[in-house]
């Protein structure tokens, strides 16, 4: 329709008459130019009869019926419109309907069948107190915790089988970058080295600033050691002495040779003081900047130089830097010199950013027998505590009844008495609490984790939202229903904090919410049903109860949560859908595509929610019922063991065959083996029968020889006595011997003595109880051999 529109513009425009003449008789005319010819035969005609009258020109012709064809096309189209968007409005209507259905499906129903599982009820799942975390904490053995890390692994190769059976992924990464406890320590090195003044432990005599240089030196001794070492391990070939005269330890050995260190006073000029402790930190900071690993030895030379020309003693600030700045730099060899100068050479009073280094040098070594050590330092379980303060015990209760200020100590919440010391502990914060949860959660330890999470919330801390979001991942992507259900008891058990955490102003995200959702998910998952309330008491009936409204106002908080974001997304996608309806530089066409688009995606978000909670559901139930029938398999082969091993014991000794124990051969054939040496009447029981006349023969022809044997040879014979506290009969005539023998040495002595047999003789079992074989033995008395 343009192109003829453009056509009768330039026809209009040249006027040109003859372009409007039939084309020649010679070509074969068509119908349509039939026709106009006719029409201008006529129209000339016409004209010669009438001269008024103008001849219209065939231009003013297509221009008369492209308007009229273009006003009828535009009034079709908008009665074609108009319907259009009625039938959008209609669908939009009906999204926005299904969208409501989605959300309630999505949210409340899941929820609402989370209600209606049993609460959780598991003793190890109970929140406890901080030091009860931590004294099971403590008490793990060493190879106890190599045993966790190794069982995560094993535990994520297992999980990440079972999902990629069922087409579940998880993503185990955070929606955005997650920000680690280290920046937090690290803020608090930088601010604590603002102010280094003269502190409560600075030397105040002679002995106590010769203790102090003796600490220098040995700090610098062990740094260039460590250094050494990880360079010999590194390059054990070029790498030359540690003695020898051109070394950087050499060099040191030489200005310590000339006096150094040399420390003045703190307490002489304050300022100054603060000021070379502020330089010492900067040097060392540019040092650390420039580090390269192959030339540990001279930086780390260069470091030791700072240490020992400074004009006053290190402070414990110096001591953080180092200790952070060598545990950043992955050399854990140094930064382990610097924190055994710390525990063992030292007086220095740590601060809360001492602890925080010292959780994060051991996290980032790998080292989690380090880091139980240092947690059982900063809680008082072990008796040389962190370095706050300590007394021993006799000489805190000297002073009871005097109100002096060490007795105004000892009585204090942070004071705990072990081994005959009273310890101090560390303070326990929310950062120190971040760094032992993200330590814990490295190492594998996610329920002590967890454990933590819920001391914090239970103070009313504002926990890292990243580090909150780790703990519930690793709890979703494990699927480790012992921490789902510690989550799960410890929201209940703090559910005024829990609301607030999850609806108060402050409170955490979308992302958090929907973990929250998962996890209630899991657990409703690996819940048994409810047993009846058959032979339960008042009081856990009210329990019951109170757990019961409890689990309601924290799915109803979760189902808000969730509700306010999908409201948010939704406001902000019809935003945008009004944007692009009053685009006018796009057809209306293309706008409502785009806004239906739009919607659409919208709509489909609820709708993966859903199915990715159902595939959560499907693989924690199949995960936990895989874990069942494992536990039932293993109870099922230990109660086989048990019943084989029962049965086995009615065969005697000499006749037991490994079969009877081996857990490869099948059940019915170990108690077929079994069985007969118990049957009365079988030529098994017999055999059975003639092994235990020959053991009561054995027993009652020891018990004799016993008592024919004098007290010396008794006391003997009971020194030799076996782990039953019983003396074999072996040992018995042994014994029985030697003492015949002794007798025949004295008789050819010529000494008198009375006849060893007599009393021998007398005592001899009747052997008449043999002639009873027809009477059999019951099982009972087969049984024990």
């Amino acid at each position: 329709m343009l192109a003829l529109g453009s056509r009768a513009a330039q026809r209009r425009a040249s006027h040109c008459r003859a372009r409007f003449r039939p084309a020649s008789t010679s070509a074969t005319p068509s119908a349509g130019t039939a026709t106009t010819n006719t029409a201008a035969r006529r129209v000339t005609t016409s004209r010669a009869s009438n001269p008024r009258r103008r001849k219209i020109l065939a231009s003013e012709v297509f221009t008369a019926c492209y308007t009229a064809i273009m006003c009828t096309a535009a009034v079709l189209d908008a009665n074609r419109k108009d319907r259009r968007r009625r039938d959008l409005d209609h669908e939009i209507a009906q999204a926005k309907n299904s969208l409501a259905d989605m959300l309630e499906r999505s949210n409340a129903r899941d929820l609402a069948r989370v209600v209606t599982t049993p609460c959780p009820d598991v003793p190890d799942a109970r929140s406890a107190d901080m030091l009860d975390i931590f004294e099971a904490l403590c008490a793990m053995p060493a190879d106890k915790l190599q045993d966790r890390i190794r069982g995560r692994r094993g535990r994520l190769v297992a999980i990440h089988r079972l999902r990629k059976m069922l087409g579940v992924h998880w993503v185990m990464d955070p929606p955005r970058e997650v920000v680690s406890t280290l920046s937090t320590c690290e803020a608090m090195v930088v601010a604590e080295g603002h102010g280094m003044g003269p502190e409560g432990r600075e030397p105040q005599a002679d002995t106590h600033m010769q203790k102090i240089k003796d600490m220098v030196v040995d700090l610098v001794d062990r740094l260039m050691s460590a250094a050494w070492t990880a360079t010999d391990a590194e390059e054990p070939k070029n790498h030359g002495a540690i003695q020898s005269p051109d070394s950087p330890v050499s060099m040191l050995r030489m200005l310590m040779s000339e006096g150094y260190p040399a420390f003045a006073s703190p307490h002489l000029n304050p300022a100054g003081t603060a000021e070379q402790r502020a330089r010492l930190n900067d040097f060392d900071l540019k040092i650390m900047n420039q580090w390269m690993g192959r030339h540990r030895e001279p930086y780390a030379a260069k470091i030791c130089h700072n240490l020992l020309v400074c004009g006053v003693p290190p402070s414990i600030q110096n001591y953080n830097l180092l200790i952070l700045g060598f545990a950043m730099l992955g050399e854990h060899t140094l930064a382990q010199a610097v924190v055994d100068s710390f525990f063992f050479m030292s007086h220095l009073k740590p601060t809360e950013a001492t602890c925080l280094c010292l959780l994060h040098h051991y996290r980032l070594k790998g080292d989690v027998v380090g880091f139980q050590r240092l947690i059982k330092r900063m809680v008082g379980f072990d008796a040389r505590g962190i370095g706050l303060r300590r007394r021993e015990a006799e000489r805190v209760e000297r002073t009871c009844g005097t109100g002096s200020a060490e007795e105004e100590w000892a009585a204090g919440p942070d004071i705990v008495v072990v081994q005959g010391f009273y310890v101090q502990q560390a303070p326990f914060t929310l950062n120190i609490a971040e760094a032992m949860m993200e330590g814990l959660l490295d190492f594998g330890l996610l329920h002590e984790s967890t454990r933590i999470l819920f001391v914090c919330i239970r103070q009313g801390w504002a926990v890292s939202t990243d580090l909150m979001w780790r703990v519930f991942n690793l709890c979703l992507g494990l699927l480790d229903t012992t921490a789902v259900r510690i989550v799960v008891q410890g929201l209940l058990d703090n559910i005024e904090q829990a609301s607030a955490m999850i609806l108060g102003p402050d409170g955490v995200g979308p992302e958090i919410s929907r973990q929250l959702h998962y996890i209630l998910t899991v657990w409703q998952a690996t819940t048994l049903p409810e047993p009846g309330h058959w032979g339960m008491e008042n009081s856990e009936l009210e329990a019951l109860e109170a757990n019961r409204e409890k689990l309601n106002h924290l799915t109803t908080a979760i189902w808000l949560n969730e509700a306010c974001d999908y409201t948010k997304k939704m406001t902000k996608c019809i935003g945008v859908i009004q944007r692009q309806l009053l685009e006018a530089d796009r057809p209306w066409r293309e706008r409502l595509d785009r806004a239906l688009r739009t919607f659409d995606a919208a709509v489909a978000h609820p709708i993966a929610k859903l199915r990715r909670t159902e595939r959560v559901h499907r693989a924690a139930r199949l995960d936990w019922l895989i874990s069942q029938v494992a536990i039932a398999d293993h109870k099922i082969r230990d109660a086989e063991t048990t019943i084989c091993s029962v049965l086995a014991k009615q065969t005697p000794r000499a006749l037991r065959h490994i079969t009877h124990f081996h857990r490869s051969v099948p059940i019915h054939n170990r108690i077929a083996l079994a069985t007969p040496y118990g049957t009365p009447g079988s030529p098994e029981h017999a055999v059975a029968w003639c092994f235990h006349a020959s053991r009561e023969l054995d027993v009652r022809l020891k018990e004799a020889v016993w008592e024919a044997l004098p007290e010396a040879r008794m006391r003997e014979l009971g020194r030799s006595q076996n782990k039953t506290g019983d003396v074999s009969l072996e040992r018995t005539m042994a014994c029985l011997e030697r003492y015949l023998g002794e007798l025949r040495k004295e008789k050819e002595k010529g000494v008198l003595w009375e006849d060893p047999f007599e009393k021998l003789m007398e005592t001899l079992p009747d052997l008449s109880f043999l002639a009873g074989r027809q009477t059999a033995p019951q099982a009972a008395q087969v049984v024990g051999w």
